[in-house]
């Protein structure tokens, strides 16, 4: 676990409210991003002492973290951050894919200069992104853009909230592979150009066929942690012997 953790309680702007909120929103963002890897030990001492908080608050987060499946709470041993669902990955990639290509199709009737610049921009940050985590948050705000464009920006908030095991593939794959963003932006450039063209049918299907390009890499990530799982078992026997 990341030794330089940032005690809550002298985190900005966060004073109003529910110090386990805060702590929830810390590990959520660090389990999705990666920063938490599948299989990093949760102890709750070991929490509470580097975010500078209660147990009561890190044990309330870390329950509410295994009702969406990113911790898993042994009783006996502690609790563990979860693997990565392929069944949760899977819905939330189904959502996002739905719910975008709407989006996508509706911003093609308000496109203008202003947006065309903006997203073009954007595109540009991706190309100097210095990092994948500097790649990360340009995506995103290239997603985000649309969904404004389109006038429903409330639907992005509504895919952020349930594509959080989509993200974790995500984060995973630019960690073990950067190498494939340049195929991100070029797909990034073909949703543009449909968008540029108010080309309704050439953006929806520039914008699946970017969403889908996850599964071919989420295969691996799967099947490690299945070797993984795998091997445990065999692990533990030899420890006890």
């Amino acid at each position: 676990m990341d030794d330089d953790l940032t005690p809550l309680t002298r985190m900005d702007g966060k004073a109003g409210r529910r110090l386990a909120d805060q702590v929830y929103e810390r590990l959520l963002e660090d389990i999705v991003s990666g920063a938490l890897p599948p299989g990093t030990p949760m102890a709750e001492l070991d929490l509470c002492e580097r975010l500078g908080v209660s147990r009561t608050p890190v044990r309330e987060a870390l329950i509410k973290l295994a009702d969406v499946d990113l911790v898993r709470i042994y009783p006996q041993s502690g609790s563990v951050v979860a693997p990565v669902s392929r069944e949760a990955f899977g819905e939330a990639q189904f959502i996002r894919e739905h719910l975008e290509c709407a989006l996508v199709a509706e911003a093609v009737r308000y496109m203008d200069a202003t947006s065309l610049r903006e997203l073009s921009e954007l595109i540009e940050k991706q190309m100097a992104a210095a990092t994948p985590e500097e790649f990360y948050a340009h995506d995103e705000a290239f997603h985000q853009t649309i969904a404004r464009t389109s006038r429903h920006p409330h639907v992005w908030q509504v895919i952020r909230q349930t594509k959080i095991h989509f993200d974790r593939v995500r984060h995973l794959t630019l960690k073990e592979d950067a190498g494939h963003i340049p195929l991100l932006i070029a797909q990034h450039q073909e949703i543009l150009e449909g968008l540029a063209a108010c080309n309704e049918a050439q953006a929806v299907a520039a914008m699946r066929r970017h969403l889908r390009e996850v599964f071919r890499r989420a295969d691996g990530i799967f099947s490690r942690q299945e070797e993984v799982a795998q091997a445990e078992p065999r692990t533990r026997a030899r420890r006890r012997r």
